[in-house]
């Protein structure tokens, strides 16, 4: 049995594509010249070229064939086989995986997905919002009163800063147990359901001690960035007993999906990868914030997050990233119902403070128009 993936090719120099694809089929399978091969590998290991087409813009689409037992039901192996030795060649982008041929318990999809976090969180008929504790540098107690006060205000899903790990400042342990305890509060005083998500991205087994202190304090997810703690950690939380939802944020992927013309093509990372490696919700940098994502991109990243093609439940997208308040039904048109929207710096600024601010995105989200 074959899996298939899809790469974008571009040409530099004096290099032809079948010399290309050539190179691809051999250095993500036997690093060897077919000369000193043996048939039998060179027909059931090599990879082997199913598809080839020609874009207008004289890049190619290839979509290259790879035995599925080359994986060997490692996720780690199955990344190197996408994308390893040739990582290192210009002018290669992975675009596109098959799925549905790979061993059914070797990517975990989602655990929650879209429908599971709506039902913990008990929304079901608009948007969520999303906001982001900071700045660096700030104590568990002023970071659980910005909690207080967002969650008092109707912010749906409180996250810690990306940058805010363990530092002396704002201890791990100390900064959970202060923050999801305000929270706490705060939902026993309106009747929502705020829930706290704690940054817990670490290095070996302490990523798994974060997690399960997370747990067992109440937080109501967690987050990781994939890129700084092995991709493998998506799919390692989602199995873990009392799994909760995760989200991941994209902090150190440029390198991987910035290049239009090598790497990993960005909707394939952030929508359909992380997705399939068991994100129940996917941040990206959205289009006409601080970053330079197109809006085409955004899109594609929305579509796979969503789409019924993968055998996997659906992920939250997570635009975020500069995102204005007053922006929220533009983005709402774009991106739909089923989208968490991130807004951090714009809550920050309102003039009345961040409670109203919170309490403004709420009425937004609740008094939107959402077509099916």
């Amino acid at each position: 049995m074959h899996f298939t993936i899809t790469y974008k090719i571009s040409l530099f120099l004096d290099e032809d594509i079948n010399s290309k694809i050539e190179s691809i089929c051999r250095e993500q399978s036997v690093e060897l010249p077919r000369s000193v091969l043996s048939h039998k590998i060179e027909r059931e290991i090599v990879g082997t070229l199913q598809r080839l087409e020609r874009n207008e813009d004289a890049t190619y689409f290839a979509r290259i064939a790879y035995p599925v037992g080359n994986v060997g039901n490692e996720i780690t192996q199955l990344l190197n086989v996408l994308f390893g030795n040739i990582s290192l060649m210009p002018g290669i982008q992975v675009h596109d995986l098959e799925w549905t041929n790979l061993p059914e318990d070797l990517l975990p999809g989602p655990n929650f997905g879209i429908e599971g976090v709506r039902k913990r969180l008990g929304i079901t008929d608009r948007a969520l919002s999303c906001t982001a504790l900071k700045p660096l540098g700030s104590n568990p107690e002023e970071l659980a009163h910005m909690a207080s006060e967002f969650a008092l205000g109707g912010i749906d899903l409180i996250k810690d800063d990306h940058g805010i790990a363990n530092q002396t400042y704002a201890p791990f342990e100390d900064r959970l147990k202060r923050i999801t305890e305000a929270i706490r509060k705060a939902n026993e005083q309106t009747g929502a359901t705020t829930s706290y998500i704690p940054h817990i991205t670490a290095h070996g087994d302490e990523l798994i001690k974060r997690f399960e202190m997370a747990r067992d304090e109440g937080a109501g997810a967690v987050m990781i960035c994939p890129q700084l703690c092995s991709p493998d950690a998506i799919s390692a939380l989602s199995r873990q007993e009392g799994a909760l939802p995760v989200m991941v944020h994209p902090a150190f992927s440029g390198v991987y999906v910035m290049d239009k013309r090598h790497g990993l093509d960005k909707g394939f990372l952030y929508g359909a990868l992380w997705r399939a490696m068991g994100a129940d919700m996917s941040i990206f940098p959205n289009h006409a914030g601080r970053f330079s994502f197109s809006l085409k991109e955004c899109l594609n990243i929305v579509e796979r997050a969503r789409n019924s093609k993968l055998p996997y439940k659906s992920t939250f997208p997570v635009p975020g990233g500069g995102m204005q308040r007053n922006s929220i039904p533009y983005w709402i048109e774009k991106y739909g119902r089923d989208t968490v929207f991130l807004i951090g710096g714009s809550l920050y600024q309102h003039p009345k403070g961040i409670r109203t601010a919170a309490s403004e995105i709420r009425t937004l989200l609740e008094q939107a128009s959402y077509e099916e």
